[in-house]
């Protein structure tokens, strides 16, 4: 047993000894004393229902700062795709460039904060570990890319880099389509954190993705 859970059967076993012993005397007292053990069971009562309201909206709380976090940074993520040095590079622009990379740390968050912990939850846990595994291979490949590019001197790799980069149903599609769907998910399961723009925008990703 975990030390909170220690901790929380003590109190609500101490509660529950306390509740007992009240009614007890309800019973054998007698009197106007008979108020005293009344008001006492109502005060353990109404302590019970606050710690639990408590730490009910406490969770609530959480949970929505976690998928509001999270609906922004999958927006960013959008952004960032649609960035220029993401674009196909013309014929007469082969330079290196400095890619930009996704954005992944509130995803983290979420998944080890553990504010996403009801049972409607797990379907988008599962998409939020997909989603960190094809963002991190994604930094990794640009890292490595760009470390051959710069430090080994391999410019001329450039163009190969650049078709296998941007070539139909490629690497960047698949990121792409991964993003609207993990988007699509959280917008339907929580619409309230979709912003008014949200629909207008997709077409602007959709021809991104055509590019």
């Amino acid at each position: 047993m975990t030390r909170s859970s220690f901790i929380a059967v003590a109190t609500f076993g101490c509660i529950c000894v306390a509740w007992v012993i009240s009614g007890v005397w309800l019973f054998v007292a007698s009197g106007t004393s008979r108020f005293e053990p009344a008001v006492q069971i109502l005060g353990l009562l109404a302590g019970v229902t606050g710690i639990l309201a408590e730490r009910r909206a406490t969770g609530q709380e959480r949970r929505r700062l976690a998928l509001t976090s999270l609906a922004d940074e999958l927006r960013r993520g959008a952004a960032t795709l649609a960035d220029p040095r993401l674009a196909p590079a013309d014929g007469t622009n082969r330079r290196p460039r400095v890619y930009p990379r996704l954005p992944v740390s509130a995803v983290d968050a979420a998944l080890v904060s553990g504010a996403l912990a009801e049972q409607d939850d797990a379907g988008l846990l599962g998409r939020l570990h997909e989603w960190r595994d094809v963002v991190s291979g994604f930094n990794r490949r640009l890292d490595l890319t760009e470390m051959r590019i710069f430090t080994a001197g391999a410019a001329e790799e450039i163009p190969d880099f650049d078709r296998a980069l941007h070539r139909s149903d490629g690497y960047l599609d698949q990121i792409r389509r991964h993003l609207h769907e993990l988007q699509d998910y959280v917008d339907g399961s929580h619409p309230d954190l979709s912003p008014p723009g949200r629909a207008a925008d997709r077409p602007v990703a959709e021809a991104a993705d055509v590019r």
